[in-house]
């Protein structure tokens, strides 16, 4: 798909479903008419959000691309301050359009979801160390993924066996991956506070539910109750917490059990059962490759949440592109060429 053919559908696409389903949901703002459209706004920040296959590689590369080059398509292409601004102000319409194309995607043998954290690093562990803090603000050292030790904040996000995302969560990188599950599933279920299980002063440090000591956010986007169950890995292993979501949000979460646990499971049952969660690594992997997750370079707290929105939102997109050309639903590196 060229690029002319690519941001055609996409704006196409969105300005239906836009005008359709999310602008009577929108909070409307006083003053002048705006001079660039909603759809045109959300067409060019989802589309800014591919770094493979088109001629920018960042949010200034695209609208100076679109400024010299893309006026046919958008006539009144703001300047990248104003741009910056309508999308922030829209970052709620990119949820939406997430959820609108996880609905497009969904399918009868969808039995069960996948979920996992990753690492969102916002600066080296020397810069972190030798300024202090990060100007974000919110980000922590963390512990997690091919990085082990990190400087930033943490990704939760669901998905479903063909990889769509369904749900996200954000927080410091110091939050604890079930601290991440327990907000994820209380949302889910309709609920304002996410307790924890009950304290056991018994239990081992780790099975221990003490309050996180970092930021969550954002709630919103944590998606729909499923009564599908959750499969983890085994930094969600705990049968105290499993136990806790079961019965406060009707949240099933199955993992591995731990090594020195492993020996009423078969070598094929625990490597099929690693299989199925395969897919949330591949989608992880797809957000750092084709969309910059592995470098958002966000310069604040809400410009940060509306990146991962729409990267979710063209992630969702892409994928809904791939089923309709009839192509791999997962080739979004060479979806524009």
């Amino acid at each position: 798909m060229d690029l002319d053919t690519f941001l055609t559908t996409l704006y196409v696409l969105v300005d239906d479903w836009y005008k359709g389903r999310i602008a009577p949901t929108m909070q409307r703002h006083a003053g002048r008419p705006a001079v660039m459209s909603d759809s045109e706004v959300l067409t060019v920040a989802l589309a800014g959000r591919w770094q493979v296959g088109v001629p920018w590689r960042s949010e200034r590369g695209l609208v100076r691309y679109m400024q010299k080059h893309g006026r046919g398509w958008f006539p009144t292409m703001l300047e990248r301050s104003a741009f910056n601004t309508r999308t922030r102000h829209l970052w709620g319409a990119f949820l939406q359009l997430q959820q609108l194309a996880a609905d497009w995607l969904s399918q009868a043998d969808d039995v069960y979801l996948c979920v996992d954290a990753k690492p969102l690093p916002t600066c080296t562990l020397a810069q972190a160390s030798s300024r202090r803090s990060h100007w974000l603000g919110l980000s922590q050292l963390g512990h997690g993924g091919n990085q082990r030790w990190f400087y930033g904040d943490k990704l939760l996000a669901v998905v479903t066996p063909r990889g769509v995302i369904t749900g996200w969560l954000v927080s410091s990188g110091a939050v604890n991956d079930r601290w991440l599950m327990e907000v994820l599933l209380c949302c889910r279920a309709g609920q304002t506070e996410a307790p924890g299980p009950q304290p056991d002063p018994h239990a081992a440090k780790r099975d221990r539910s003490t309050a996180p000591t970092g930021t969550l956010r954002h709630v919103n986007a944590a998606g729909q109750a499923t009564p599908c169950p959750y499969i983890a890995d085994r930094n969600f292993k705990s049968p105290r917490w499993q136990s806790h979501w079961r019965d406060a949000y009707g949240g099933t979460v199955l993992t591995k059990p731990r090594r020195n646990e492993a020996h009423d499971w078969s070598p094929q049952l625990l490597h099929w059962f690693g299989g199925l969660r395969q897919i949330v690594d591949t989608t992880f992997a797809r957000l750092d490759t084709v969309f910059g997750f592995q470098h958002l370079n966000a310069h604040s707290y809400w410009g940060q949440l509306t990146q991962i929105a729409a990267g979710c939102a063209a992630y969702n997109l892409g994928l809904l592109f791939n089923q309709w050309l009839g192509r791999p639903l997962g080739a979004l590196a060479t979806l524009i060429c």
